[in-house]
């Protein structure tokens, strides 16, 4: 099998909620996904997707994805789209950086793979080890009042593990906190996000006052060196998100002993291929993984729940729906929700079809 071309689309996600906030001012109502289409010489069609969480979140520009495509295209047509090792290779020799563009075809060559051999992506990735996934639902940064209400409604339609998004004036997060640890129920997993808002002193105050509640704190300050210096020194559990870049970065932080969990954001890492070494280094190492990504549709969606799926049950923290996140659905076949869980179907490769009447495009073709 070779693949014969590469057309890239893209798609407008709107959040499903008023504005999705987080700390340092950052605030998004609207998304810009790329969904990238790879045909072979026989027959089979591939889909991977990539939609960064806005242009300050993580190092990644949906207006750079067709620079990047463009630049990567000459290199993987006619090449064998099962080999995902050594097409990644190839790609990271045509293009240094831009591990978001690499994702998004790896991730369609991925989609080929499970096609040609008749099976859905989790069991080429290691079996369906997880068949039943824990979601977790964000709280977005508002109002204390907008706050408790949201998680409230999130526990009402049946989650039970919830991103609480901090980043508010310290003493203001420590007040609203306590007042949402009134309804805390047994079995909840709360995990404070401050998106690396804080200092290392403002976060030591932040965990000092509140180390009876039950909270893991995410990514505490902006560098991974501040991130470390406060481990050492937290009342709760650390969990590292946006200073974790590479495989390299993840082997650092496993050898610090730097972090208790991690978010495994696939596109961030360059795909499926990248994130399932990763998965395994941190599995072998005994630390939790929320797998998930930064946004995205039912494609997103689909490829980071296969990886979730075939992840050992005690070391999947919990994944995510993004694709209920929008009002915009940009593919059919997304993973199955219900009560606060997901599941991955048995079609083959990530088991999902674009909406290409929803994109826009052909905006590259190759």
């Amino acid at each position: 099998m070779r693949i014969t071309g590469l057309t890239a689309y893209r798609g407008a996600l709107r959040y499903a909620g008023t504005a999705y906030a987080f700390a340092g001012g950052r605030s998004y109502q609207q998304f810009t996904s790329t969904v990238v289409v790879l045909t072979t010489d026989e027959g089979l069609t591939g889909y991977g997707e990539v939609c960064p969480c806005g242009p300050s979140y993580m190092p990644a520009f949906s207006g750079g994805l067709p620079a990047c495509l463009e630049e990567l295209a000459p290199h993987v047509i006619g090449e064998d789209p099962r080999h995902t090792s050594r097409l990644h290779r190839k790609m990271d020799r045509a293009l240094n950086g831009h591990a978001y563009a690499k994702a998004a075809i790896d991730i369609a060559c991925w989609d080929l793979l499970g096609k040609a051999a008749g099976l859905p992506v989790h069991v080429l990735l290691g079996g369906l080890l997880t068949e039943t996934m824990p979601l977790h639902r964000i709280v977005p940064l508002a109002s204390p009042e907008a706050m408790a209400s949201a998680l409230a409604t999130h526990r009402k339609a049946g989650f039970r593990h919830f991103q609480i998004k901090l980043g508010h004036d310290v003493d203001d997060d420590i007040a609203m906190m306590r007042s949402l640890a009134t309804s805390w129920q047994p079995g909840e997993v709360w995990v404070g996000d401050i998106n690396g808002a804080w200092r290392r002193d403002q976060v030591a105050r932040f965990s000092r006052s509140l180390e009876h509640l039950d909270l893991i704190l995410e990514q505490p300050c902006a560098s991974y060196e501040e991130c470390l210096s406060f481990r050492q020194r937290a009342h709760h559990p650390i969990k590292l998100d946006e200073c974790l870049n590479s495989v390299a970065d993840v082997q650092r932080a496993l050898q610090d002993d730097a972090m208790d969990a991690m978010s495994l954001k696939v596109s961030k890492f360059g795909g499926l291929t990248p994130s399932r070494l990763i998965r395994d280094l941190c599995a072998a190492a005994g630390i939790p993984m929320t797998i998930e990504d930064a946004w995205g549709s039912g494609i997103a969606t689909a490829a980071y729940a296969q990886l979730a799926a075939s992840t050992p049950t005690p070391y999947l923290l919990n994944t995510t729906d993004l694709h209920h996140f929008n009002t915009t659905q940009l593919a059919a076949g997304a993973p199955q929700v219900i009560d606060g869980t997901m599941r991955v179907g048995e079609r083959p490769g990530l088991g999902i079809t674009p909406d290409i009447d929803q994109l826009v495009g052909p905006i590259l073709q190759f």
